[in-house]
């Protein structure tokens, strides 16, 4: 299979025609970006994921313990929320934060990227993480957070 795309020619052809479009041959590729896919679990995934994305906002906005979530953090990702917590000294607002909606994308078996999108005080905010699955965990396999940023 040849997929074409098209280029504009900046000379006129031979013929005296006016500016043309040649196809120019592409091989066949595969998609540059994740396609979020239902797989395997995912239905288990996707609610566990929730569950995991509600947390990340309640710690972030102040009404839980950083360190309940430890056990499902990289180190590297546990500083760095726990810098972040800790620059801007955060004190637990009055409303919770709430999840608005979460998408998993399968970006390949044992790697899942989560978009959540969370309410805060008539805000939204976005969180974004990366859930790789620990199969060398001491009680069994664990999707533990290796990537999180937030907004």
């Amino acid at each position: 299979m040849m997929l074409t795309a098209t280029a504009f020619v900046t000379e006129p052809h031979p013929q005296g025609q006016l500016d043309a479009q040649i196809p120019l041959p592409f091989p066949p590729a595969p998609p540059v970006l994740p396609v979020p896919v239902e797989r395997d679990n995912s239905g288990e995934l996707r609610d566990r994921s929730a569950r995991f994305v509600q947390a990340v906002a309640e710690v972030i906005h102040g009404h839980r313990p950083v360190r309940q979530l430890g056990p499902w953090m990289t180190a590297d990702v546990f500083e760095h929320l726990q810098d972040h917590l800790q620059r801007r000294r955060v004190r637990a607002s009055r409303h919770r934060a709430r999840l608005a909606s979460v998408h998993v994308s399968m970006v390949r078996d044992g790697a899942a990227e989560i978009a959540g999108r969370m309410v805060h005080d008539g805000r939204s905010h976005a969180i974004a993480l990366r859930l790789e699955r620990d199969d060398t965990a001491p009680r069994g396999p664990l999707w533990r957070c290796t990537a999180l940023t937030w907004a």
